[in-house]
C-alpha cells in the first residue's frame, strides 16, 4: 500500500489555494457591499459632524434617490443654518440664495451605490415620513448636533439594513433590518 508524497500532498495544497485566491474575490455578496455602504455612510456622518464643529458649520448629507442611480454627497453652508420643512426644502433647491453649496472636503465627486442597491428610504426629525424618492436631507449644526434620522440601505430582495445617527452624541448605530424613526422612539 502506498501512501502521498509530501511534493503530491504539497501540489494539491497549492492548487487549492490558487482556486481559492481566483475564486474569492469574486464572490462578494450584496451583503458586504450593503455593510460597506452603511460603515461608509456611520464613518463619514462622524467625520461631518466634526468638521461642523471645527469650522462652525452647518453640513448636511444629500441623498438622491431615484430608479436611475442612487448617490449621496455632503454640502456645507457657513454658521448656523436652521433645518426647514419639506416644502421649504424643495424651494430652496431652486432658490439661488440657498446658502448650502456641495463640498470636496470628503470626497471629490457624489458617491455612487453600486447597481442593486439602492437608498430604501430617508426618514428625519423634520419630515413627517420617509422619504423614498427625490433628495433627502440629514444635518449637522456647528453645535455638534445631528438630525435624528434613519437611512436604510437595501437590495429590494431581502437584504436591508438601517444606520441610525444619534442626535447628541453622532454615533450611528448599524441594525440589521427596517428600522423607523416611530420604533427608535419608543425604545
Amino acid at each position: 500500500m502506498r501512501g502521498f508524497s509530501l511534493l503530491e500532498i504539497m501540489i494539491v495544497l497549492a492548487l487549492v489555494a490558487g482556486i481559492f485566491a481566483i475564486g474569492l474575490p469574486a464572490i462578494k455578496t450584496k451583503e458586504s457591499a450593503n455593510r460597506k455602504i452603511i460603515r461608509e455612510l456611520a464613518l463619514l456622518g462622524k467625520a461631518v459632524r466634526n468638521q461642523s464643529r471645527l469650522k462652525n458649520m452647518t453640513h448636511r448629507i444629500a441623498f438622491k434617490m431615484d430608479e436611475k442611480e442612487n448617490s449621496y454627497w455632503v454640502e456645507s453652508a457657513q454658521g448656523s443654518v436652521l433645518t426647514k420643512s419639506k416644502e421649504d426644502r424643495k424651494a430652496e433647491d431652486h432658490d439661488p440664495a440657498n446658502p448650502f453649496q456641495k463640498t470636496t472636503k470628503f470626497f471629490k465627486e457624489d458617491r455612487v451605490l453600486p447597481k442593486k442597491l439602492f437608498i430604501g428610504s430617508v426618514e428625519t426629525e423634520s419630515t413627517e415620513e420617509a422619504l423614498t424618492r427625490g433628495i433627502a436631507y440629514i444635518y449637522f449644526s456647528p453645535e455638534g448636533l445631528i438630525e435624528k434620522s434613519v437611512i436604510q440601505i437595501t437590495d429590494r430582495d431581502k437584504m436591508t439594513t438601517s444606520l441610525t445617527y444619534n442626535p447628541l452624541t453622532g454615533h450611528a448605530d448599524i441594525i440589521e433590518k427596517p428600522v423607523h424613526l416611530r420604533e427608535l422612539r419608543q425604545e
